[in-house]
């Protein structure tokens, strides 16, 4: 596995900085494989912000609202609606590598790859945060964003290795479906380069 550790400071006053905060984020992946069955990618990612801070500086969940499915995203959420001062992230993905497309004799012959994903996020939100855009900024409110009560959770089923460059994904969103202009599901794609 991959195992990596972020730490930022913020420095009050250093280059016009207004706040002070420590954020710690950890993160493990692997790559699994399992013969001619195929392989995953699992990836966790835990993260925490010390210190209070306006939600444009928390942890801005990144969502997907184009047409390209982005590997880093969430493909479901929009930009910008969910915030969260500590987190806990779990994305994987298995390729099958053929396994059943290539019981399908023209499949077999595209050598097209099923894929099958699915990302989860659940957070916190102090609201202590809360006071400084209403101390500091002069704002009496946020827009619509929303705080990680519940894990936010989307899966997808795709082909990939179309034409050796195409991927092209069928999402959900499965969770958090009340929330005004989202996509509750979606088609994808993605060029993508395997060697």
């Amino acid at each position: 596995p991959t195992l990596e550790f972020q730490f930022d400071y913020g420095i009050p006053d250093v280059l016009g900085a207004q706040f002070e905060y420590q954020k710690l984020v950890a993160r493990v992946s692997d790559k699994l494989r399992f013969g001619p069955f195929g392989y995953a990618r699992v990836s966790a990612e835990a993260g925490k912000i010390f210190g209070n801070l306006p939600y444009p500086l928390l942890m801005m969940h990144q969502g997907n609202e184009t047409f390209f499915y982005d590997e880093g995203s969430y493909n479901t959420m929009n930009y910008f609606e969910f915030v969260s001062d500590e987190w806990v992230s779990l994305w994987a993905s298995y390729h099958a590598e053929g396994l059943v497309l290539n019981k399908i004799p023209l499949m077999r012959r595209l050598k097209w790859r099923e894929v099958v994903s699915a990302k989860a996020v659940v957070g916190g939100y102090d609201l202590k945060n809360d006071a400084i855009l209403s101390r500091d900024f002069n704002y009496d409110g946020k827009p619509d964003i929303y705080t990680l009560s519940k894990p936010y959770i989307e899966a997808a089923i795709g082909v990939e290795n179309i034409f050796k460059v195409l991927r092209i994904d069928m999402l959900w969103r499965l969770t958090y479906l009340d929330h005004p202009d989202i996509v509750k599901y979606g088609i994808r794609a993605k060029l993508q380069f395997d060697f």
